[in-house]
């Protein structure tokens, strides 16, 4: 029943917003009651960690899958991994709970961090990457995902992605 109402809150939260985010919508998503929220998460503050903490999970699951293989192809479909999350809203539901201070933001781990890392050295077919490069690699793509978010035009943060890489191999 908890993953089964962190599903539910991450639902509502994409849906919603967090300002339309409510432990009612949660109860009503999960069909059953608001009490149960409750009993299985204590508070809404730490449901709302545990949702941050999955969809950060996740996030980092897509980008990994999406890395799988080499060369341009990968790189293509981390793109449109990107795109997608910002066209579904949940690059936007996972920002709006780390930007809140009242909620403990997931820290990246650093094996998710290391994996990312190997997943670009492959994809790139580079012997690995230095751990300052793989923080900015992560950190461009979520601001990528910010211009987007944002309205930036499409081609120019395409650009900006594509440019991104060609550092990383010079």
């Amino acid at each position: 029943m908890k993953d089964k109402l962190i599903g539910a809150a991450s639902r509502v939260l994409v849906r919603e917003g967090l300002a339309g985010w409510s432990v009612d919508l949660v109860a009503a998503e999960a069909g059953c009651a608001k009490g149960l929220v409750h009993y299985h998460h204590g508070s809404k503050k730490a449901l709302l960690a545990a949702v941050a903490a999955r969809l950060n999970h996740e996030r980092q699951s897509r980008r990994l899958e999406a890395l799988s293989g080499t060369g341009a192809a990968a790189l293509d479909r981390l793109w449109s991994c990107l795109e997608e999350e910002v066209r579904k809203g949940q690059w936007a539901a996972w920002a709006a709970l780390v930007a809140e201070p009242a909620i403990e933001a997931p820290a990246g781990a650093a094996g998710e961090l290391a994996a990312i890392g190997a997943a670009v050295a492959r994809a790139l077919e580079l012997p690995g990457l230095k751990p300052e490069d793989t923080r900015l690699a992560v950190s461009a793509l979520d601001g990528f995902q910010v211009a987007l978010a944002r309205g930036a035009p499409r081609d120019a943060v395409v650009e900006g992605y594509h440019r991104l890489w060609l550092a990383l191999l010079s």
